[in-house]
């Protein structure tokens, strides 16, 4: 068994050894010839370049238009942005006063039916304990003999 053993280590060290001589050994790696990137036809795109459009601008400005626009022969459509309109700060904070009322009356009322169901698990336990202690129990084993304890 012991030889069996012993071959096998010096199998298993020689194998390694030569793993290692294979792996400190230089090997230069294939150069490529082939370019890596073929010329491909150049998709236009279907969307206006530019920058984007901006609900706030000034009237005064006007719109610059990128020099890489004019490169493209895809005609520039001009989309027209309609002004959000905005709301008075009194009523965007009677909203928000609402949202928050509703807010807190939906945690009040999950608060309620939490705390209510931590107090039906606390009377069960508590029940459950009152059973248990009202039930007998055995003191002594009257089949063994107490020793005397001297007074």
């Amino acid at each position: 068994m012991r030889k069996a053993v012993a071959r096998c280590v010096v199998a298993m060290g020689a194998g390694f050894a030569l793993l290692v001589a294979q792996g400190c050994k230089k090997q230069a790696a294939p150069a490529s010839v082939q370019p890596a990137v073929r010329s491909v036809a150049r998709a236009q795109p279907d969307f206006p370049l530019g920058s984007l459009p901006v609900e706030d601008v000034d009237a005064r400005v006007t719109p610059r238009i990128d020099r890489g626009l004019r490169q493209w022969p895809a005609p520039v459509l001009r989309v027209q942005v309609q002004p959000v309109q905005e709301q008075s700060a009194d009523a965007r904070a009677a909203a928000q006063r609402e949202q928050d009322e509703r807010l807190l009356e939906q945690q009040e009322a999950e608060s309620r039916s939490q705390q209510e169901e931590l107090n039906r698990d606390m009377e069960e336990y508590q029940r459950m304990q009152e059973k248990m202690q009202a039930e007998p129990r055995i003191q002594d084993n009257p089949g063994v003999p107490q020793p005397v304890q001297p007074q």
